[in-house]
């Protein structure tokens, strides 16, 4: 798809659907001006860029993930290696809508491919929002036909209006319940993934031995302090992965950041492996007021 065609696509849904923006800096509502620039009623303006995404940042912001880290997370997903995970979270999708129309969005999307590919199963006119902090991964998002709108935005404070989506996901990435509280419709669901001790065991195995102490209770205890949990559902399988895309995984995951080079060179030396995914979906409602 060329980067026009992407923008023009990206122009046509954000005008159907500018009533879901607010200004990330006075809150206001937002209209989409000749096509190109979302504007508040205070007059603060945002452009729509060239690759067909909205950078609603004040400032870019440097973070630890690069646009190398990003490809390679988007070739692993194209693989097929997160297949069952996202298929659990369409079905849940698919069980819960209560309308024809719905509007999803991935708050931490990185390159978007979970959003992306979560929307060829879900059926009814769906309308999807990813948003990441880093530039890099919205830019690959953006390259993706699906029928969503991109931002590069800071999700402590997401520009998007209250109470306008019915499904809010959040998968293997940082949460900001206050926010996802603010967004979701008072019937809508939070559906975040979390690690499990044996997710990419292999790997932890190579890279820390028994040093590393895994502990998701945190997590699950933090969910249930801020959501009502109404179901989960843990998703685990194997996976062979052979080269190059074996280099790619370790690429994509933090647990390589702190690993040794001979760590890492030991796996880039072994042809194939097999690699365990171990995560549980959570799936939350908003208090009752």
């Amino acid at each position: 798809m060329s980067q026009q065609s992407r923008k023009s696509i990206t122009a046509e849904l954000i005008a159907e659907h500018a009533h879901f923006f607010s200004c990330p800096i006075c809150t206001r509502s937002m209209l989409f001006e000749n096509n190109t620039t979302l504007v508040c009623t205070e007059g603060h303006s945002y452009d729509l860029a060239k690759k067909g995404y909205i950078h609603l940042l004040s400032q870019s912001v440097d973070t630890k993930y690069d646009k190398a880290l990003f490809q390679s997370r988007q070739r692993i997903a194209e693989s097929g290696f997160f297949t069952p995970l996202i298929e659990a979270i369409a079905d849940l999708v698919e069980s819960a809508r209560l309308s024809e129309n719905i509007a999803i969005f991935d708050a931490g999307c990185g390159e978007g491919s979970h959003l992306a590919q979560i929307q060829k199963y879900v059926t009814g006119n769906t309308i999807g929002f990813g948003a990441d902090i880093s530039k890099e991964g919205i830019q690959l998002a953006a390259s993706n036909p699906s029928k969503t709108i991109w931002l590069v935005a800071d999700l402590a404070k997401t520009p998007l209006a209250n109470q306008k989506f019915p499904f809010i996901l959040n998968v293997l990435s940082p949460s900001n319940y206050s926010e996802f509280d603010r967004l979701l419709t008072d019937d809508g669901q939070l559906i975040k993934v979390i690690p499990n001790s044996a997710y990419l065991q292999e790997l932890r195995k190579i890279f820390y031995g028994d040093k590393e102490n895994f502990d998701n209770e945190k997590t699950m205890s933090r969910f249930q302090e801020k959501f009502d949990l109404i179901k989960t559902q843990e998703v685990k399988y194997q996976v062979r992965l052979e080269q190059p895309l074996l280099n790619d995984l370790v690429k994509m995951t933090p647990l390589s950041w702190s690993a040794n080079e001979a760590k890492r060179k030991q796996v880039s030396d072994t042809s194939a492996m097999d690699i365990t995914v171990d995560m549980t979906i959570l799936v939350g409602k908003r208090r009752k007021r």
